[in-house]
């Protein structure tokens, strides 16, 4: 009899298992095999994602090496395509890149161009703002203060990557402009804030000391030549950009 009621009780269990497998069977399918697509998908995308970063810094290392062996027309040319298809942060060092080699063969014009559309390629706001800040100390060294002042202004936020750097800019600009109120406004603070670096302080000083004089002997402390290069500006190497800026899709 046990036996019997034991069967019987196994019979039921089937049933309900099997009643229970109809039921929500499919949709239990359905689940695994999303899964399944989905690991198949993610495993292919970051495949393909690791084989462009390969071809992109191939490319990159190329132009570079193009650059270096004195073939700058097609270094630009290589830089310029590679950011139309490339990642943000190595599409704005590639034109970042050409930008260096238009200014170093005189074309000034063409190298603000190439750093305007570099800053406009990144999303970062330190990368974003150098290309902007070193567009303008082209522009300055050319005379174009007016578009100095228009460019710098918003760099100068409190808090900003190169506020300092922008604010003596700004600064020299509009003093070169007779916006005295602008320069000593500027000048002041960067003489008086915390953090500012020395230099930047010294050169500062220097200008609010000349404004002050009714007969100065010497031309307005203007930005320092060495970071006023684009060559030695602060930047930051193609790996640290394009892991900032690439984005992981």
């Amino acid at each position: 009899m046990v036996d019997f009621i034991n069967e019987v009780e196994e019979e039921l269990r089937k049933d309900d298992y099997n009643n229970l497998l109809k039921k929500y069977g499919p949709l239990i399918a359905a689940i695994i095999a999303a899964i399944v697509i989905g690991t198949g998908y993610l495993e292919w995308r970051e495949y393909s994602e690791d084989r462009a970063a390969r071809a992109t810094s191939a490319s990159y290392t190329d132009a570079a090496r193009l650059a270096g062996q004195g073939e700058v027309d097609k270094a630009v040319s290589q830089f310029t395509e590679l950011a139309s298809v490339a990642p943000q942060g190595y599409a704005g060092l590639s034109l970042m890149r050409a930008a260096i080699i238009e200014l170093e063969r005189g074309n000034r014009a063409q190298a603000v161009s190439l750093y305007d559309q570099a800053a406009d390629k990144f999303e970062a706001p330190r990368h974003k703002q150098l290309a902007q800040l070193k567009a303008a100390y082209i522009l300055a060294g050319d005379g174009a203060y007016q578009d100095v002042v228009g460019r710098v202004g918003p760099l100068t936020e409190t808090g900003a990557p190169y506020e300092f750097l922008a604010r003596e800019l700004l600064g020299f600009a509009a003093a070169e402009t007779g916006d005295a109120q602008q320069a000593r406004e500027q000048f002041g603070y960067l003489n008086t804030v915390p953090g500012v670096p020395a230099t930047i302080k010294e050169r500062a000083k220097q200008s609010l000391t000349l404004m002050q004089d009714p007969a100065p002997t010497n031309t307005m402390a203007s930005p320092d030549p060495v970071l006023a290069s684009p060559d030695t500006m602060p930047d930051t190497d193609a790996q640290d950009i394009d892991e900032e800026e690439t984005p992981n899709e």
